[in-house]
Protein backbone atom coordinates (compact mmCIF):
# COMPACT_ATOMS: atom_id res chain seq x y z
CA UNK A 1 0.00 0.00 0.00
CA UNK A 2 1.46 3.33 -0.70
CA UNK A 3 1.24 6.17 1.49
CA UNK A 4 -0.84 8.95 1.18
CA UNK A 5 1.12 12.58 0.41
CA UNK A 6 -0.58 14.06 3.95
CA UNK A 7 0.86 10.96 5.97
CA UNK A 8 4.28 11.33 4.75
CA UNK A 9 3.68 14.97 5.99
CA UNK A 10 2.26 14.55 9.10
CA UNK A 11 4.97 11.85 9.92
CA UNK A 12 7.57 14.30 8.67
CA UNK A 13 6.17 17.47 11.10
CA UNK A 14 5.90 15.06 13.92
CA UNK A 15 10.02 13.67 13.10
CA UNK A 16 10.95 17.37 13.32
CA UNK A 17 9.14 18.13 16.10
CA UNK A 18 10.78 15.03 18.15
CA UNK A 19 14.16 15.66 16.34
CA UNK A 20 14.25 19.34 17.25
CA UNK A 21 13.81 18.66 21.37
CA UNK A 22 16.69 16.59 21.26
CA UNK A 23 19.92 18.25 22.91
CA UNK A 24 23.24 17.00 23.37
CA UNK A 25 25.94 17.30 26.10
CA UNK A 26 28.40 19.08 23.76
CA UNK A 27 28.49 18.12 19.63
CA UNK A 28 27.61 14.86 19.71
CA UNK A 29 24.16 14.60 17.00
CA UNK A 30 25.11 14.23 13.69
CA UNK A 31 23.16 15.59 11.00
CA UNK A 32 23.50 14.54 7.60
CA UNK A 33 22.04 15.56 4.19
CA UNK A 34 22.86 13.70 0.82
CA UNK A 35 21.89 14.67 -2.39
CA UNK A 36 20.73 12.09 -4.66
CA UNK A 37 23.76 10.05 -7.00
CA UNK A 38 26.43 10.89 -4.30
CA UNK A 39 29.23 8.25 -3.78
CA UNK A 40 28.55 6.53 -0.48
CA UNK A 41 31.76 5.85 -0.17
CA UNK A 42 32.41 9.44 -0.12
CA UNK A 43 30.28 10.22 2.25
CA UNK A 44 31.38 7.18 4.47
CA UNK A 45 34.77 9.08 4.52
CA UNK A 46 33.71 12.73 5.11
CA UNK A 47 31.63 11.40 8.17
CA UNK A 48 34.90 9.30 9.94
CA UNK A 49 36.90 12.32 10.10
CA UNK A 50 37.12 13.43 13.57
CA UNK A 51 35.23 16.30 14.42
CA UNK A 52 35.21 19.25 17.15
CA UNK A 53 34.36 18.42 20.16
CA UNK A 54 34.81 21.99 21.90
CA UNK A 55 30.89 22.42 22.90
CA UNK A 56 31.68 20.06 25.42
CA UNK A 57 32.31 20.99 28.72
CA UNK A 58 35.90 19.97 30.02
CA UNK A 59 34.43 17.48 32.46
CA UNK A 60 32.15 15.65 29.66
CA UNK A 61 34.93 15.52 26.33
CA UNK A 62 35.19 12.23 26.85
CA UNK A 63 32.06 11.21 27.48
CA UNK A 64 30.96 13.64 24.48
CA UNK A 65 33.63 12.28 22.58
CA UNK A 66 33.04 8.29 22.93
CA UNK A 67 29.44 8.85 22.04
CA UNK A 68 29.93 10.64 18.61
CA UNK A 69 32.20 7.76 17.91
CA UNK A 70 29.41 5.35 18.62
CA UNK A 71 26.85 7.70 16.62
CA UNK A 72 29.53 7.59 13.33
CA UNK A 73 29.74 4.04 13.75
CA UNK A 74 26.05 3.89 13.55
CA UNK A 75 26.20 6.14 10.51
CA UNK A 76 28.60 4.52 8.41
CA UNK A 77 26.71 0.94 9.36
CA UNK A 78 23.66 2.40 8.29
CA UNK A 79 25.15 4.18 4.86
CA UNK A 80 26.88 0.81 4.07
CA UNK A 81 23.46 -0.94 3.55
CA UNK A 82 22.34 1.66 0.93
CA UNK A 83 22.86 0.61 -2.21
CA UNK A 84 22.67 4.25 -3.55
CA UNK A 85 21.70 6.99 -2.97
CA UNK A 86 18.48 7.37 -4.96
CA UNK A 87 14.98 9.61 -5.40
CA UNK A 88 15.07 12.74 -3.66
CA UNK A 89 18.15 11.96 -1.35
CA UNK A 90 18.49 11.33 1.95
CA UNK A 91 19.04 12.81 5.14
CA UNK A 92 20.18 10.83 8.18
CA UNK A 93 19.91 12.28 12.17
CA UNK A 94 22.50 9.99 14.50
CA UNK A 95 23.33 10.48 18.14
CA UNK A 96 22.05 8.59 21.95
CA UNK A 97 18.87 10.01 22.19
CA UNK A 98 15.56 8.52 23.24
CA UNK A 99 13.57 7.69 19.69
CA UNK A 100 9.88 9.14 19.46
CA UNK A 101 8.23 5.83 20.53
CA UNK A 102 10.42 4.99 23.17
CA UNK A 103 11.26 6.18 26.85
CA UNK A 104 15.09 4.86 27.13
CA UNK A 105 18.29 6.31 25.93
CA UNK A 106 19.58 4.46 22.87
CA UNK A 107 21.61 5.78 20.10
CA UNK A 108 18.88 6.20 16.85
CA UNK A 109 19.81 7.05 13.25
CA UNK A 110 16.76 8.56 11.89
CA UNK A 111 16.37 8.16 8.02
CA UNK A 112 13.96 10.59 6.37
CA UNK A 113 13.68 10.15 2.87
CA UNK A 114 13.01 14.10 2.03
CA UNK A 115 9.60 15.58 0.04
CA UNK A 116 11.98 17.56 -2.55
CA UNK A 117 15.64 17.24 -3.89
CA UNK A 118 18.67 17.91 -1.38
CA UNK A 119 20.50 19.95 -3.31
CA UNK A 120 23.13 20.49 -0.92
CA UNK A 121 25.78 17.99 0.74
CA UNK A 122 25.75 18.81 4.40
CA UNK A 123 27.18 16.93 7.17
CA UNK A 124 27.20 18.89 10.55
CA UNK A 125 28.22 17.80 14.48
CA UNK A 126 26.18 19.72 17.18
CA UNK A 127 24.66 19.49 20.49
CA UNK A 128 21.66 19.98 18.27
CA UNK A 129 19.99 18.60 15.07
CA UNK A 130 20.22 20.76 12.03
CA UNK A 131 16.78 20.78 10.60
CA UNK A 132 16.16 23.80 8.88
CA UNK A 133 15.99 22.24 5.22
CA UNK A 134 13.52 19.62 5.76
CA UNK A 135 11.59 22.94 7.71
CA UNK A 136 11.88 24.53 4.45
CA UNK A 137 10.70 21.68 2.35
CA UNK A 138 7.66 21.65 4.63
CA UNK A 139 7.11 25.33 4.18
CA UNK A 140 7.04 24.85 0.23
CA UNK A 141 4.46 22.16 -0.27
CA UNK A 142 1.96 25.15 -0.17
CA UNK A 143 2.78 26.91 -3.49
CA UNK A 144 0.42 29.03 -4.62
CA UNK A 145 -0.11 29.94 -8.04
CA UNK A 146 -1.92 33.75 -9.58
CA UNK A 147 -3.41 34.00 -12.74
CA UNK A 148 -4.79 37.95 -13.22
CA UNK A 149 -6.82 37.85 -16.37
CA UNK A 150 -9.00 40.36 -18.44
CA UNK A 151 -9.52 40.42 -22.23
CA UNK A 152 -6.68 42.42 -23.31
CA UNK A 153 -3.94 40.49 -20.78
CA UNK A 154 -2.95 37.97 -18.36
CA UNK A 155 -0.25 38.01 -16.04
CA UNK A 156 0.95 34.82 -13.95
CA UNK A 157 2.50 34.78 -10.49
CA UNK A 158 4.21 32.15 -7.69
CA UNK A 159 4.39 32.21 -3.92
CA UNK A 160 6.79 29.45 -2.73
CA UNK A 161 6.75 30.15 1.01
CA UNK A 162 7.95 33.95 1.61
CA UNK A 163 8.81 34.41 -1.89
CA UNK A 164 6.68 36.05 -4.94
CA UNK A 165 7.68 35.31 -8.16
CA UNK A 166 5.94 37.17 -11.19
CA UNK A 167 6.73 35.03 -14.21
CA UNK A 168 5.25 36.59 -16.96
CA UNK A 169 2.48 38.68 -18.89
CA UNK A 170 1.01 37.50 -22.35
CA UNK A 171 -1.49 39.70 -24.30
CA UNK A 172 -4.46 38.80 -26.27
CA UNK A 173 -4.08 40.65 -29.66
CA UNK A 174 -8.66 40.84 -28.97
CA UNK A 175 -9.39 44.12 -30.57
CA UNK A 176 -11.86 46.61 -28.16
CA UNK A 177 -16.03 46.19 -28.92
CA UNK A 178 -17.13 47.31 -32.46
CA UNK A 179 -19.13 49.87 -32.59
CA UNK A 180 -20.89 49.17 -36.00
CA UNK A 181 -24.27 47.62 -36.17
CA UNK A 182 -26.19 44.78 -38.14
CA UNK A 183 -24.89 41.60 -39.81
CA UNK A 184 -21.27 43.61 -39.64
CA UNK A 185 -21.90 43.71 -36.08
CA UNK A 186 -22.80 39.85 -35.64
CA UNK A 187 -19.62 38.88 -37.09
CA UNK A 188 -17.51 40.96 -35.83
CA UNK A 189 -18.86 39.56 -32.35
CA UNK A 190 -18.55 36.20 -33.90
CA UNK A 191 -15.25 36.86 -34.75
CA UNK A 192 -14.23 38.51 -31.15
CA UNK A 193 -15.81 35.27 -29.18
CA UNK A 194 -13.45 32.75 -31.51
CA UNK A 195 -10.77 35.02 -30.63
CA UNK A 196 -11.37 35.22 -27.05
CA UNK A 197 -11.86 31.35 -26.80
CA UNK A 198 -8.41 30.59 -28.58
CA UNK A 199 -7.11 33.10 -26.05
CA UNK A 200 -8.49 31.35 -23.72
CA UNK A 201 -6.82 28.11 -24.68
CA UNK A 202 -3.52 29.95 -24.50
CA UNK A 203 -3.72 31.45 -21.02
CA UNK A 204 -4.65 27.95 -19.79
CA UNK A 205 -1.58 27.04 -21.78
CA UNK A 206 0.59 29.16 -19.97
CA UNK A 207 -1.09 28.35 -16.80
CA UNK A 208 0.42 24.58 -17.40
CA UNK A 209 3.58 25.42 -18.33
CA UNK A 210 4.04 27.44 -15.57
CA UNK A 211 2.09 26.22 -12.49
CA UNK A 212 2.61 21.54 -13.22
CA UNK A 213 5.75 21.63 -15.17
CA UNK A 214 8.05 24.48 -13.68
CA UNK A 215 6.33 24.66 -10.16
CA UNK A 216 3.77 21.88 -8.67
CA UNK A 217 1.78 24.09 -6.74
CA UNK A 218 -0.87 23.19 -3.89
CA UNK A 219 -3.27 26.04 -4.89
CA UNK A 220 -4.32 28.34 -7.71
CA UNK A 221 -5.67 31.91 -6.88
CA UNK A 222 -7.54 33.72 -10.42
CA UNK A 223 -7.92 37.23 -10.90
CA UNK A 224 -8.68 39.96 -12.87
CA UNK A 225 -11.14 42.96 -13.43
CA UNK A 226 -15.05 42.54 -14.48
CA UNK A 227 -16.31 38.79 -15.63
CA UNK A 228 -13.84 37.61 -17.70
CA UNK A 229 -11.97 35.98 -15.23
CA UNK A 230 -15.63 33.56 -14.20
CA UNK A 231 -15.87 33.54 -18.29
CA UNK A 232 -12.79 31.67 -18.45
CA UNK A 233 -13.42 29.30 -15.50
CA UNK A 234 -16.77 28.59 -16.79
CA UNK A 235 -15.34 27.36 -19.87
CA UNK A 236 -13.32 24.76 -18.04
CA UNK A 237 -9.80 25.38 -20.17
CA UNK A 238 -7.87 24.81 -17.13
CA UNK A 239 -6.06 21.52 -16.90
CA UNK A 240 -8.25 19.52 -14.40
CA UNK A 241 -5.11 19.13 -12.22
CA UNK A 242 -5.41 23.36 -11.66
CA UNK A 243 -9.10 23.11 -11.61
CA UNK A 244 -9.04 20.62 -8.60
CA UNK A 245 -6.61 23.28 -7.57
CA UNK A 246 -8.68 26.31 -7.71
CA UNK A 247 -9.00 27.96 -4.21
CA UNK A 248 -10.79 31.26 -5.42
CA UNK A 249 -10.91 34.13 -7.06
CA UNK A 250 -10.51 37.85 -6.42
CA UNK A 251 -10.95 41.38 -7.72
CA UNK A 252 -8.12 43.32 -9.04
CA UNK A 253 -7.73 46.20 -10.95
CA UNK A 254 -6.32 45.03 -13.83
CA UNK A 255 -4.62 41.95 -15.12
CA UNK A 256 -0.91 43.17 -15.68
CA UNK A 257 1.90 42.29 -13.10
CA UNK A 258 0.54 44.46 -10.41
CA UNK A 259 -2.69 42.38 -9.84
CA UNK A 260 -0.60 39.75 -9.28
CA UNK A 261 0.68 41.87 -6.17
CA UNK A 262 -2.51 43.01 -5.71
CA UNK A 263 -4.22 39.60 -5.61
CA UNK A 264 -1.18 38.35 -3.20
CA UNK A 265 -2.36 41.33 -0.33
CA UNK A 266 -6.01 40.13 -0.77
CA UNK A 267 -5.76 36.72 -0.62
CA UNK A 268 -3.58 36.41 2.47
CA UNK A 269 -6.60 35.57 5.03
CA UNK A 270 -7.85 32.76 2.29
CA UNK A 271 -4.14 31.32 2.07
CA UNK A 272 -3.35 31.21 5.75
CA UNK A 273 -7.09 28.48 6.04
CA UNK A 274 -6.66 26.79 2.70
CA UNK A 275 -6.23 23.05 1.99
CA UNK A 276 -4.03 21.52 -0.36
CA UNK A 277 -6.12 19.48 -3.13
CA UNK A 278 -6.28 16.12 -2.53
CA UNK A 279 -7.29 16.87 1.66
CA UNK A 280 -9.97 19.38 -0.22
CA UNK A 281 -11.24 16.72 -2.90
CA UNK A 282 -11.52 13.52 -0.02
CA UNK A 283 -13.31 15.84 2.07
CA UNK A 284 -16.05 16.86 -0.53
CA UNK A 285 -16.47 13.28 -1.30
CA UNK A 286 -16.93 12.37 2.49
CA UNK A 287 -19.40 15.15 3.41
CA UNK A 288 -21.24 14.38 0.00
CA UNK A 289 -21.38 10.24 1.09
CA UNK A 290 -23.22 12.20 4.51
CA UNK A 291 -25.61 14.59 2.77
CA UNK A 292 -27.27 11.21 1.01
CA UNK A 293 -27.41 9.09 4.05
CA UNK A 294 -26.42 5.95 2.22
CA UNK A 295 -24.36 4.40 4.77
CA UNK A 296 -21.51 4.85 2.21
CA UNK A 297 -19.86 6.94 4.88
CA UNK A 298 -19.01 6.34 9.20
CA UNK A 299 -17.38 8.41 11.73
CA UNK A 300 -15.51 8.32 14.84
CA UNK A 301 -12.83 6.45 15.99
CA UNK A 302 -14.88 3.13 16.83
CA UNK A 303 -16.39 3.19 13.46
CA UNK A 304 -13.48 4.04 11.34
CA UNK A 305 -11.40 1.20 12.66
CA UNK A 306 -14.08 -1.38 12.44
CA UNK A 307 -14.68 -0.28 8.77
CA UNK A 308 -11.09 -0.57 8.45
CA UNK A 309 -10.58 -4.09 9.97
CA UNK A 310 -13.77 -5.70 7.96
CA UNK A 311 -12.50 -3.94 4.33
CA UNK A 312 -15.38 -2.03 4.01
CA UNK A 313 -13.61 1.00 4.31
CA UNK A 314 -11.80 2.87 1.28
CA UNK A 315 -10.10 5.63 2.58
CA UNK A 316 -9.77 6.40 6.64
CA UNK A 317 -9.48 10.22 7.51
CA UNK A 318 -8.20 11.96 10.86
CA UNK A 319 -7.15 15.46 11.86
CA UNK A 320 -3.46 16.16 12.89
CA UNK A 321 -4.58 17.35 16.38
CA UNK A 322 -6.20 13.74 17.05
CA UNK A 323 -3.81 13.78 19.81
CA UNK A 324 -4.22 9.44 20.33
CA UNK A 325 -1.62 6.58 20.95
CA UNK A 326 -1.12 2.77 20.99
CA UNK A 327 0.56 1.53 24.06
CA UNK A 328 1.95 -1.86 23.69
CA UNK A 329 3.22 -4.37 26.63
CA UNK A 330 5.34 -7.04 26.42
CA UNK A 331 5.50 -9.83 28.87
CA UNK A 332 9.80 -9.91 29.08
CA UNK A 333 9.25 -13.52 30.48
CA UNK A 334 6.52 -15.17 27.93
CA UNK A 335 6.20 -12.40 25.14
CA UNK A 336 2.26 -12.21 25.75
CA UNK A 337 1.36 -8.64 24.61
CA UNK A 338 -1.33 -6.73 25.54
CA UNK A 339 -2.19 -3.17 23.86
CA UNK A 340 -4.51 -0.20 24.61
CA UNK A 341 -5.37 2.98 22.65
CA UNK A 342 -6.13 6.06 24.66
CA UNK A 343 -5.60 9.48 24.33
CA UNK A 344 -2.07 11.05 25.19
CA UNK A 345 -3.23 12.83 28.15
CA UNK A 346 -3.90 9.45 29.31
CA UNK A 347 -0.59 7.84 28.15
CA UNK A 348 1.39 7.51 31.36
CA UNK A 349 -1.55 6.75 33.97
CA UNK A 350 -2.70 3.79 31.47
CA UNK A 351 0.93 3.05 31.06
CA UNK A 352 1.28 2.51 34.83
CA UNK A 353 -1.87 0.26 35.30
CA UNK A 354 -0.62 -1.86 32.14
CA UNK A 355 2.63 -2.73 34.17
CA UNK A 356 1.43 -2.87 37.44
CA UNK A 357 -1.05 -5.76 36.49
CA UNK A 358 0.68 -9.28 36.10
CA UNK A 359 0.90 -10.69 32.90
CA UNK A 360 -2.09 -13.08 32.04
CA UNK A 361 0.23 -15.87 31.09
CA UNK A 362 3.07 -16.12 33.35
CA UNK A 363 2.33 -14.00 36.19
CA UNK A 364 5.37 -11.45 35.74
CA UNK A 365 5.34 -8.13 35.99
CA UNK A 366 8.30 -7.04 33.98
CA UNK A 367 7.30 -5.51 30.87
CA UNK A 368 8.65 -4.17 27.97
CA UNK A 369 6.98 -1.00 26.43
CA UNK A 370 6.24 0.38 23.46
CA UNK A 371 4.02 3.16 21.89
CA UNK A 372 2.85 4.11 18.22
CA UNK A 373 1.23 7.23 16.98
CA UNK A 374 -2.08 6.41 15.67
CA UNK A 375 -1.70 7.10 11.97
CA UNK A 376 0.46 4.45 11.78
CA UNK A 377 -2.17 2.85 14.44
CA UNK A 378 -4.76 3.11 10.92
CA UNK A 379 -2.09 2.47 8.13
CA UNK A 380 -1.08 -0.82 9.54
CA UNK A 381 -4.91 -1.84 9.48
CA UNK A 382 -5.54 -0.25 5.92
CA UNK A 383 -2.57 -2.14 4.50
CA UNK A 384 -4.43 -5.28 5.08
CA UNK A 385 -7.40 -4.51 2.93
CA UNK A 386 -5.58 -1.78 0.61
CA UNK A 387 -7.32 1.05 2.22
CA UNK A 388 -6.09 4.82 1.94
CA UNK A 389 -5.38 7.17 5.32
CA UNK A 390 -5.08 10.44 5.09
CA UNK A 391 -4.56 13.35 7.77
CA UNK A 392 -6.30 16.78 7.39
CA UNK A 393 -3.33 19.11 8.58
CA UNK A 394 -4.45 22.42 7.22
CA UNK A 395 -6.23 24.68 9.27
CA UNK A 396 -9.18 24.91 7.31
CA UNK A 397 -12.66 24.35 6.70
CA UNK A 398 -12.36 21.09 6.21
CA UNK A 399 -10.21 20.32 8.81
CA UNK A 400 -12.92 21.96 11.03
CA UNK A 401 -15.62 19.54 9.33
CA UNK A 402 -14.27 16.47 10.54
CA UNK A 403 -13.14 17.71 14.12
CA UNK A 404 -16.98 18.28 14.53
CA UNK A 405 -17.24 14.16 13.87
CA UNK A 406 -14.97 13.67 16.05
CA UNK A 407 -11.74 13.82 14.21
CA UNK A 408 -12.14 10.67 12.34
CA UNK A 409 -14.16 9.37 9.47
CA UNK A 410 -14.02 7.08 6.63
CA UNK A 411 -15.61 6.71 3.00
CA UNK A 412 -16.85 3.00 2.31
CA UNK A 413 -16.55 0.65 -0.32
CA UNK A 414 -20.06 -0.81 0.43
CA UNK A 415 -22.73 -0.35 2.93
CA UNK A 416 -21.81 -1.84 6.64
CA UNK A 417 -23.78 -2.63 9.64
CA UNK A 418 -20.93 -0.95 11.84
CA UNK A 419 -21.69 2.32 9.60
CA UNK A 420 -25.11 2.40 10.67
CA UNK A 421 -25.74 5.47 12.86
Amino acid sequence: MATSNSVKQHKLRKLIACLSSKTGQGKELISLYIPPGTSINEVVTSVKKDPDCSVAKPENVREVKDRLQAAIKSVVEHLKMQKEISGNGLALFAGAFAACSLDSEVFNVEEISPPEPITNYLYEVNDHFHLEPLREMLRNQKVVGFVAIDSKEASFGVLNGERLELLENITSGIHGKSGKGGSSQRRYERERDTELTHYFHRVAEHATKAFLENNKIAALIIGGPGTTKEDFLKGNYLHYELNNALLGTIDTQSAGKEAIKEMLDKSAETRKNMCAPEEKNVMQRLLTAIGKQDNLATYGFDPVLNALKNGSAEVALLTDTTDMVEIVATCKKCELAKTMIVEMARKVQSMQEMISTPCARCSAVEYAMEEKDIVDVLEDVASQTNAVVEVISSESEEKAKLTALGGFAAILRYKSRQADR
